[in-house]
């Protein structure tokens, strides 16, 4: 990887870290089933997509690889959902 490659790679991350950090921000103000529905519909989408131009083999592989990346970014966002729900305290009824 040259160093034009390896500084892309990282403002890519940097973009998808920041983008999960204020997704969980969201998030952890609504049930957690909500988060876990919205999770799996993204993944559902990203099975049927379709990609204009591709052939079938083609297809499956971008399919595959958006899934991935979609499942990939998801977790960064339940990391940081449950990083902090173990740093409130919990609520007293």
């Amino acid at each position: 990887m040259d160093e034009n490659e390896i500084k892309n790679e990282m403002r890519l991350f940097a973009l998808e870290s920041i983008v999960c950090q204020h997704l969980a921000t969201i998030y952890q103000q609504m049930p957690r089933n909500v988060f876990e529905r919205v999770h799996k519909q993204a993944i559902g989408g990203a099975q049927k997509q379709s990609f204009a131009g591709a052939d079938a083999a083609q297809t499956d592989l971008f399919s595959a690889e958006l899934e991935s990346a979609i499942d990939r970014l998801y977790g960064m966002i339940k990391q940081h959902l449950d990083k902090s729900q173990k740093r409130q305290p919990p609520t007293t009824r």
